[in-house]
């Protein structure tokens, strides 16, 4: 447990008038203490993320209401500053309070306009992907499903930021709408500073969907290549990719363990690419997902 977390536990207990109770039974405390700093964890994260919005909203209104080239520069300079605080806020948590070590592997992300992959296990992977490409680079944009515009807060900065929202379906109908949509987002990369994050993935792991996909992956799920060759056919040729792979060396992962430091260590691996010298995307993206799978199968734990 970091510094962090024993001053959080001891302001909480503090405030908590049967913390005496508590310290006679020893095994309802420590379940309790568990679930209020990850209560803490998500309250200081949504505030952020309230705030966030609450600054962003305007800004949009006004970037939209005056289409002038000037206005359009400075109030996508203050969302520009206004994201990279709260990026920083996050980190702040996460390494200061909650005491989590995070371990980074490979060269730090230089590019202004790279295009960002990455394994998707939890909902705290995009805290980590932000730490490490825009703590000191570009705000990111997502390629979301369109249902997270449902979901309070986050769905909500996803429309004010103009995150791309595909529709994910079978139908002819939402492949044509997602083609449209990853076609217009990809035309546009590169143009101005910003990095696009993609889970080739297309949802979070778990161990019922790796079986039920019947891929040959211990730690991963099938790779979606659709994506990814559309941006380097219609992106900037001289577009990076970043490969970013996650451990949380634990075997379950879940955004409330995470949000009390559990896994206490965190190891983020980057690699470099050029995505114009990749000649076939489906054959170098299974082949990356190999060695990925083989980088994730170190000794893993069950989370505790």
């Amino acid at each position: 447990m970091g510094f962090g977390q024993w001053v959080l536990v001891c302001l909480l207990l503090a405030l908590t008038e049967s913390g005496v109770e508590y310290v006679i039974f020893k095994p309802i405390k420590k379940i309790i203490m568990k679930n209020l700093i990850s209560f803490s964890s998500s309250l200081w994260v949504t505030t952020n993320l309230l705030v966030g919005f609450a600054l962003l909203l305007p800004i949009s209104i006004i970037s939209w209401l005056i289409p002038l080239p000037a206005v359009s520069r400075y109030c996508t300079f203050l969302a520009d500053r206004i994201y990279h605080i709260a990026v920083t806020l996050d980190t702040f948590w996460m390494q200061r309070v909650l005491g989590i070590e995070l371990v980074i592997k490979g060269k730090a992300n230089t590019h202004q306009t790279p295009v960002v992959i990455c394994n998707h296990q939890s909902w705290f992977d995009i805290p980590l992907v932000q730490h490490v490409i825009s703590g000191n680079g570009p705000i990111i944009k997502f390629l979301v499903k369109r249902e997270i515009v449902w979901i309070p807060v986050i769905g909500w900065i996803c429309m004010v930021l103009n995150f791309p929202r595909l529709r994910r379906g079978k139908k002819n109908s939402k492949a044509e709408s997602d083609f449209s949509i990853i076609q217009k987002a990809s035309k546009g990369h590169g143009k101005e500073t910003g990095a696009l994050l993609i889970f080739p993935e297309g949802t979070r792991f778990s161990e019922a969907k790796r079986v039920n996909q019947k891929v040959p992956y211990l730690h991963l799920l099938k790779p979606k290549t659709g994506g990814l060759k559309m941006i380097k056919q219609y992106a900037n040729a001289d577009i990076s990719l970043v490969d970013i792979t996650i451990d949380y060396h634990l075997r379950n992962v879940h955004i409330w363990n995470c949000l009390r430091a559990n896994p206490a260590k965190i190891t983020i691996t980057l690699e470099h690419y050029s995505l114009a010298k990749i000649d076939d995307i489906e054959t170098w993206l299974n082949n990356r997902w190999l060695e990925k799978d083989k980088l994730l199968s170190g000794q893993k734990c069950d989370a505790v």
